[in-house]
């Protein structure tokens, strides 16, 4: 029987196992994620911010400090990709978070979060035409009524958000597909390869690539000196942004540990938890108009990804906790291979994001 895997978080060993193991992680993901997007909203909430490329900066360089950070103390200073994949890798990277930071300009954050949920098509569309994966009816059913949840909520934005615009979610629909063109890259030059990348590695460098990618497209734009003009008469603006990151970097490798200890559909299920949260506490702690659209568009969204969830654990290739709460594969053994396409997903984006995440 092969030995579970060990239970590390940030390159320090757990003391724990079973059932608080779990609880703890479970609680961390969550945690973690929600208090990212409430700090991240909240810097939308200061009067006068209006900074997405700022916002994308800081956020990339943080995460690069961050995974620098956590290679050191793991002591894993070989790096395995190179520095051309990984500057490719850090456009479609700061693609990605730009867009969708621009987008909050005219869209809710929670309509945000749900429209993230929806990376799932790009990345099955992407998956089927680079690595040619194929997927059932059902699934692309599931996505569909995926579609369908998200398109009403965003209705409910054009009836109660005096900024919503159309550019908004042209902003986002571009900034989802470069995640979706991200998780793929991602995949398939460092997860899959023949030398695997650690997702440390690969947060480390994009992000520092993609941070100096940032600062770049501020130069011009006179974007960088109108931020710190707001930040010296808004001091709050950059603890929330700085904070927000870090709650990011820790959402992005707790998951990637309950992917690796418990597979990918139990951690599918505290990310819909995650995400399930994230909408309502926006709306518990910034207050806005509410429609029913947001409801039903929800529950559809909600019961959607359900259906993918299920969808997926029928096609087996999962962990499960064994007995005395161990992660131990089932007979089919794919864990690890399924666990490096999931990673794809959640790397450099933790909403999932949190850039869904």
């Amino acid at each position: 029987m092969r030995r579970p895997p060990e239970a590390k978080c940030f390159g320090f060993a757990l003391p724990l196992s079973g059932r608080p193991l779990f609880l703890v992680l479970t609680v961390s993901a969550i945690g973690s994620a929600v208090l990212y997007a409430a700090l991240q909203e909240g810097v939308f909430q200061v009067p006068g911010f209006k900074f997405s490329g700022w916002m994308t900066f800081v956020t990339a360089a943080t995460m690069a400090v961050c995974g620098h950070l956590e290679l050191l103390v793991t002591g894993s200073r070989q790096r395995v990709g190179t520095l051309d994949q990984y500057l490719r890798l850090s456009l479609l990277t700061l693609a990605g978070m730009y867009l969708t930071n621009a987008s909050l300009k005219y869209l809710n954050y929670s309509t945000r979060v749900l429209f993230k949920s929806s990376k799932l098509l790009p990345t099955m569309l992407l998956g089927t035409l680079m690595q040619g994966r194929r997927y059932s009816f059902l699934e692309y059913l599931a996505a569909g009524g995926l579609v369908g949840g998200i398109t009403l909520f965003t209705l409910g934005d054009a009836d109660t958000l005096p900024s919503f615009h159309l550019a908004g979610v042209g902003l986002i629909l571009l900034g989802i597909a470069a995640d979706a063109a991200t998780s793929n890259f991602e995949e398939k030059a460092f997860f899959r390869a023949v030398t695997p990348a650690s997702h440390v590695e690969v947060v480390a460098y994009s992000s520092m690539f993609g941070s100096a990618w940032g600062l770049l497209l501020l130069l011009p734009t006179g974007e960088l000196g109108a931020a710190l003009r707001h930040g010296a008469k808004q001091p709050q603006v950059l603890p929330l942004l700085v904070g927000s990151s870090i709650c990011g970097y820790a959402s992005v490798s707790v998951v990637l540990l309950l992917i690796k200890l418990y597979g990918a559909t139990v951690t599918e299920l505290v990310k819909s938890m995650r995400k399930v949260l994230t909408v309502a506490l926006s709306f518990v702690l910034y207050p806005k108009p509410f429609s029913w659209k947001y409801a039903v568009g929800g529950a559809a969204v909600l019961i959607s990804l359900a259906a993918t969830q299920e969808l997926q654990r029928r096609k087996g290739g999962d962990v499960s906790p064994a007995e005395g709460g161990e992660a131990q594969p089932f007979a089919r053994d794919t864990s690890e291979e399924d666990s490096r396409a999931d990673r794809s997903s959640d790397v450099g984006s933790v909403d999932d994001d949190p850039h869904d995440k």
